[in-house]
């Protein structure tokens, strides 16, 4: 209190109202941002030996806690711990989440995407293969059956965990055919049989 005095012209925490005669029994009233008024009659006084600054320093220990599935950009926020002024609320401090790019797979708010690059030979016979997730868990990957180029498998639940706890969002899986770049007659004559065996064309 000793670094407060009177200030009628302070209606509340950081606002002041100046009166304006307009005319003889005219008076204006208008609102002003002063960050000295720090509650209403009340003004911060700068000249006060006993307080050289408004607030003081403090060294306060914060735990972050991301929960699985968080998106990019989203906030954490503590409330009430940031910069504050006699009379006034502590402001809030505000960690925004900022997303590092992976390797391997791209996400999409819940889904998970990943481009695959398969021989010829698996996208005619089918395959199957491990793959190790964001967690560090793997799982098996299987297709029969003949694969096109840039065809698009979906794994129910391969996804992110979703923020609200029920369940995981998908991934997709894009295939890319790697076709060989030359083969043999021996070769050709080999595909043509078996793709006559099967009832397809024998022209290439």
């Amino acid at each position: 209190e000793m670094c407060v005095k009177s200030a009628p012209d302070c209606q509340e925490a950081g606002v002041r109202v100046r009166r304006q005669q307009l005319a003889p029994g005219f008076v204006q009233q208008v609102q002003q941002a002063d960050e000295r008024c720090v509650s209403r009659g009340k003004m911060w006084n700068r000249d006060c030996k006993e307080c050289p600054s408004k607030t003081e320093t403090e060294k306060i220990e914060l735990t972050i806690s991301v929960s699985p599935g968080l998106r990019n950009q989203e906030e954490i926020v503590f409330e009430g711990v940031a910069d504050e002024k006699p009379g006034m609320q502590a402001g809030h401090l505000h960690f925004v989440v900022m997303e590092e790019k992976h390797g391997v797979y791209h996400r999409d708010r819940d889904d998970l995407y990943l481009t695959m690059e398969i021989p010829l030979v698996d996208s005619l016979t089918g395959f199957s293969f491990d793959l190790k997730h964001l967690d560090g868990h793997e799982f098996t990957v299987t297709r029969d059956g003949i694969t096109d180029c840039d065809f698009v498998q979906k794994v129910t639940g391969k996804g992110m965990p979703r923020r609200n706890g029920r369940g995981f969002g998908n991934l997709f899986i894009t295939y890319e055919v790697d076709f060989p770049d030359d083969l043999t007659a021996k070769q050709k004559t080999e595909i043509r049989k078996i793709l006559a065996e099967g009832g397809g064309s024998d022209e290439l």
